[in-house]
């Protein structure tokens, strides 16, 4: 998991990085991370990242100034029940590394 903040708010830009940096998106078949590969670790974290049907991306929270009012806006939200069962895969995955 990522904690990421946008400089620029342009289209793709978390997404073209991370794949610059050899670590795309889990689920994006434009730049690289549908096939991601995960070590085997005997849990069901390559299952979970092969069958992941998306894009996994969320925004935990997006905060922007009001076009007209100028006012600071906020919204917040819990990752989607297929985003959690990602995470829930993947951890439990690294707590076998160790």
């Amino acid at each position: 998991r990522l904690e990421v903040r946008l400089e620029t708010g342009r289209t793709h830009q978390i997404r073209v990085h991370l794949a610059h940096l050899g670590h795309p998106v889990v689920g994006d078949a434009t730049y690289g991370g549908r096939g991601a590969r995960i070590r085997k670790t005997g849990s069901g974290a390559p299952a979970a990242v092969a069958t992941f049907p998306r894009q996994a991306l969320h925004a935990t929270r997006l905060s922007l100034e009001h076009p007209v009012s100028g006012r600071a806006l906020a919204v917040e939200s819990a990752p989607a029940p297929d985003m959690r069962g990602l995470i829930d895969a993947l951890r439990a995955a690294s707590a076998g590394i160790r």
